[in-house]
C-alpha cells in the first residue's frame, strides 16, 4: 500500500474506558522480602488483572460490529474513507495479534486483502466509488472472523501491544507492516 493512503487513516487507540482496562501497573511487592534485580536494575512490575484477561465481551462485540458495518457498506455503495481504514486497521491489528500466537490465517488471505484495499482506492481515486469486489469482500471478512476470534482470547496487553504496533507502523515509512514469513 501507499504510505501516503496509510498516512490517511485513523488511527483509533483503544479507549481505556470501553475496554474496562486500568493500563496503569500496581506494585506488589510484600513487605519484607527481597526482589533481585534485573539486568538493567529496574523492577517489573506485574500486569494488572484486566490486562491479562481478554478485552471485555461487550467492548469486543461492539468493535466487531464497527468492522462488520464497515464492511457491509464496502460491498455496497454507501463507502467512505473511515470504513476502509476501519478495515485496514483491523486487518492489521489481526496480523499482528496472529503473529504473538492468535490465530492460523494462511499469509495470502492478509495479501489479497490488501490488495483489495489498494484495488478499493484506486476504484474511489476514478469514480468517487469505495467499493470492494465480490472475490475480495470474502476475504476480508474471513480476516474479520478471526479477528473477532482474537478480540475475545487474546489478553489485553497483547491487544494493546498490537494497537502500538499499528500506530509505528503508521508513523513510519514502509510501504506494509505485512512481511511474508521465512520458509524454513
Amino acid at each position: 500500500m501507499s504510505h501516503a493512503f496509510l498516512c490517511l487513516l485513523a488511527t483509533r487507540t483503544l479507549s481505556r474506558q470501553a475496554c474496562g482496562t486500568n493500563v496503569s501497573y500496581f506494585d506488589t511487592r510484600m513487605a519484607g522480602t527481597k526482589r533481585k534485580a534485573t539486568c538493567s536494575g529496574v523492577n517489573r512490575n506485574p500486569l494488572s488483572k484486566s490486562l491479562l484477561l481478554p478485552m471485555p465481551a461487550q467492548s469486543a462485540r461492539e468493535l466487531s460490529l464497527a468492522h462488520h458495518v464497515a464492511l457491509a457498506a464496502c460491498r455496497g455503495d454507501s463507502a467512505n474513507r473511515h470504513q476502509i481504514n476501519e478495515l485496514v486497521r483491523s486487518v492489521y491489528m489481526a496480523y499482528f495479534l496472529q503473529r504473538m500466537g492468535f490465530g492460523d490465517m494462511p499469509f495470502e488471505c492478509y495479501e489479497h486483502a490488501e490488495a483489495a484495499f489498494e484495488n478499493a482506492l484506486a476504484v474511489a481515486a476514478k469514480c468517487a466509488e469505495r467499493i470492494f469486489s465480490e472475490q475480495d469482500a470474502p476475504v476480508i471478512e474471513r480476516l474479520l472472523v478471526l479477528h473477532d476470534r482474537q478480540l475475545s482470547e487474546a489478553p489485553m496487553h497483547r491487544v494493546v501491544e498490537a494497537e502500538k504496533q499499528l500506530r509505528q507502523f503508521l508513523a513510519g515509512t514502509g510501504a506494509s507492516p505485512i512481511v511474508r514469513p521465512k520458509s524454513d
